[in-house]
């Protein structure tokens, strides 16, 4: 995957290829399971859910990313990163 990021890449092996898309299509179904969840949340709460976040907490807690207790919202959206596999490519 590092190969297909790097700005010396050259030409691509079958099986570099193959990990990439690996890695593409499990990011994309992580995503559309996030976003599942979200929508999930939303819907309980437009229908009164006493906890309409179940969702979102049990999905966070599953992927270790429930945040700490008494964490503030905006301290964690100023601590977002990018992974430096997504960092800027030079086009040749």
């Amino acid at each position: 995957m590092t190969a297909l990021l790097s700005a010396e890449a050259g030409h691509l092996t079958r099986e570099e290829l193959e990990a990439a898309y690996h890695a593409f299509a499990q990011l994309a179904a992580d995503h559309s399971d996030l976003l599942a969840n979200v929508r999930a949340s939303v819907a309980a709460a437009d229908q009164g859910a006493v906890d309409p976040l179940l969702f979102i907490r049990h999905y966070l807690a599953a992927h270790g990313q429930l945040p700490p207790k008494g964490a503030r919202p905006t301290q964690l959206l100023a601590k977002t990163t990018v992974p430096a596999l997504l960092t800027r490519r030079e086009v040749a």
